[in-house]
């Protein structure tokens, strides 16, 4: 059993900043409500964090308050992977569908998420920042270290305009049939 996996029931928290082991970190006051109110945890509680930069850390809650609650890194857990999903284009969906994409593709490896605009998008706008939100939020509960960008959506033909060439693109087209696909080497994006 590795030393991650010995503490793998304990509650992940997403942080800004970077992590070294000693540091004191404050939790902003959703988080602080969260792990004080909801899982009852309290100072000298463990929990882990993480940036999507430096890894994930083993951290002691040392001061337990309703506004703001500063945890202390204990230890390394593990060291951040490299980042090497494919990319996920989507045109966007209705707000709760919109949602669900973007959760799955967290949690299915996705390394960075753009919302496309086509022909016949259903929804006008997006809020990024929910968005966002539910990157973290994914990321948190399955275990990732890393948090894929959400880019801003934009059209279709502008993407494909500017789209780098050394990434290979693979289409799902709903009304052909199967057909075998090549393995991607290299860069990928669906």
């Amino acid at each position: 059993m590795t030393r991650s996996t010995a503490y793998s029931t304990l509650p992940r928290i997403h942080v800004t900043g970077t992590l070294e082991a000693g540091q004191d970190v404050m939790l902003r006051e959703g988080q602080a409500h969260y792990l004080g109110t909801v899982l009852r945890r309290d100072a000298g509680a463990l929990v882990r964090v993480f940036n999507g930069v430096d890894g994930e850390y083993l951290a002691r809650i040392t001061a337990a308050a309703r506004r703001g609650t500063t945890v202390t890194l204990v230890e390394k857990l593990r060291d951040q992977p490299p980042e090497t999903g494919p990319w996920l284009l989507f045109a966007l969906l209705k707000r709760d569908a919109t949602d669900l994409v973007v959760r799955q593709a967290v949690e299915l490896g996705a390394s960075r998420i753009l919302p496309v605009i086509t022909e016949r998008t259903n929804a006008a706008r997006v809020n990024e920042d929910r968005l966002r939100a539910i990157v973290v939020e994914a990321a948190e509960q399955c275990e990732r270290l890393t948090l894929p960008p959400v880019d801003t959506p934009a059209r279709l033909d502008a993407v494909l305009t500017r789209w780098p060439p050394e990434r290979r693109l693979f289409a799902a087209l709903e009304r052909h049939g199967p057909t075998a696909m090549p393995p991607p080497f290299g860069p990928a994006a669906l």
